[in-house]
């Protein structure tokens, strides 16, 4: 057992056993935090730099932020006439600094809920999820959103916005797939906890000074709106957002950035923890977005499966969003010939039906052998180059590992992507 998992049990002795131990950990890891920021944003300001470090370091040890200042910013502790106690749960620890006090407050996490029996619908395993408890999205709503979604052809957008690089090509690529009457919001979760720490750029004001003039400038102001939420002392920022959105009824596109404020991750691969939790647990749709469209044509794939039907659901709600001189592909992975060929004939059919134009086609992805079937989809999406991947995971799955479209939206480079979540009550049969 770590030392903050230590810190975090609600064991007095176990409290003290690990003080010392975390004060290392704490100051040993900041460190090599500090050394990797400096190397990867050299760019960042003094306010900036030390937000990050500390949300960094907290995540990693599960820890309060408070708590990680607390330590990081303290000299080493004076031998004491008795041993010093570790705060109690709930106990307000009093730091002196320098120019101002900081408090942290010891808390007890609840309990990790016992992990859902697990049905994989990959070829090799992922990484383990963590066990931290997430927010569920709705299958009801799911459901309902999608439909009224598929009925509508100006789609409304909603980003989220925190002020950093990523979040902006949020901010321009639901711009960029907005038509006409579809309206546009602008959503910031505040933390007041971190407000006396953020640089101006990242708090709501800058926020809204950055992103005004395009809104005003193209959007009837009856189309859109900006609004800041507060995070409360005892949420998370993602909990709040996907909250917050889980309780929007009106059908609309979810915008994010590929990561947040902290910027990459030293392993390019990972998404940013609102990102990462709201592509499973927001009932909407929504686009994770890597870079923003350029004007003109836009090119989508769409990722079917032979079996579900929720590929052609995804399909024919993507097709409402999409202008003429988009190109579509729907992609299909087999090893069976026979299998290729049914699948194909089907959406054939569709495209001959609805009348779609030569912009729209069908394509097969022979899966090599060897290989987990996400690694051939994503190679043809990487060499391809779409603007959009399209992926209709279920909702009503709980999965324990990474899935197909998870893997997908990790491993390809530059494509944004599509999660429209289909539940089981829509598919036929």
């Amino acid at each position: 057992m770590g030392n903050a998992a230590l810190v975090q049990d609600g064991s007095a002795a176990k409290y003290k056993e690990s003080k010392m131990a975390l004060y290392k950990d704490v100051k040993t890891k900041l460190k090599e935090v500090q050394e990797r920021l400096e190397k990867e944003q050299p760019g960042l300001g003094p306010e900036e730099f030390d937000v990050i470090c500390s949300e960094e370091l907290a995540n990693e040890l599960g820890v309060s932020e408070d708590l990680v200042k607390a330590i990081a910013y303290s000299a080493t502790p004076k031998k004491q006439s008795r041993p010093a106690e570790f705060p109690k749960e709930g106990e307000e620890v009093p730091v002196e600094g320098e120019d101002k006090e900081v408090s942290a407050i010891a808390t007890v996490p609840p309990a990790p809920l016992e992990p859902a029996p697990t049905l994989v619908d990959i070829s090799s395993p992922g990484p383990v999820r963590s066990k931290t408890p997430e927010p569920e999205p709705d299958a009801e709503l799911c459901a309902k959103l999608i439909k009224a979604s598929s009925e509508t052809r100006f789609h409304h957008f909603i980003v989220g916005m925190d002020g950093s690089a990523a979040s902006m090509v949020a901010f321009k690529t639901a711009l960029a797939l907005r038509k006409a009457k579809g309206k546009f919001y602008a959503l910031h979760v505040e933390d007041k906890g971190k407000n006396e720490y953020l640089p101006s750029n990242m708090k709501w004001g800058g926020i809204k000074d950055a992103i005004e003039p395009s809104l005003t400038g193209s959007i009837p102001p009856t189309l859109c709106s900006m609004e800041c939420i507060q995070k409360s002392p005892s949420d998370t920022t993602k909990s709040t957002f996907v909250s917050h959105i889980n309780g929007i009824d009106t059908p609309m596109y979810v915008c994010l950035g590929w990561v947040g404020r902290k910027g990459p991750k030293e392993d390019p691969t990972v998404l940013g923890s609102v990102s990462d939790v709201a592509m499973r647990s927001c009932s909407h749709p929504v686009i994770i977005c890597k870079n923003a469209p350029e004007a003109g044509a836009h090119s989508f794939v769409v990722c079917v499966d032979s079996a579900s039907g929720r590929g052609m659901i995804a399909f024919e709600n993507i097709m409402s969003m999409v202008k003429q001189i988009d190109t579509v592909t729907v992609a299909y992975c087999y090893t069976d010939e026979v299998a290729l060929q049914e699948v194909k004939e089907s959406y054939e059919k569709n495209f001959f039906e609805n009348g779609y134009s030569s912009n729209i086609k069908f394509h097969g992805i022979l899966h090599t052998a060897g290989t987990p079937i996400y690694q051939s989809i994503a190679d043809y999406i990487n060499e391809s180059g779409f603007t959009f991947t399209v992926v209709a995971p279920d909702p009503d799955l709980v999965r324990k590992e990474i899935s197909v479209s998870e893997h997908l939206v990790k491993d390809c480079k530059n494509s944004n992507f599509i999660f429209i979540k289909v539940p089981k009550k829509l598919l036929q049969g």
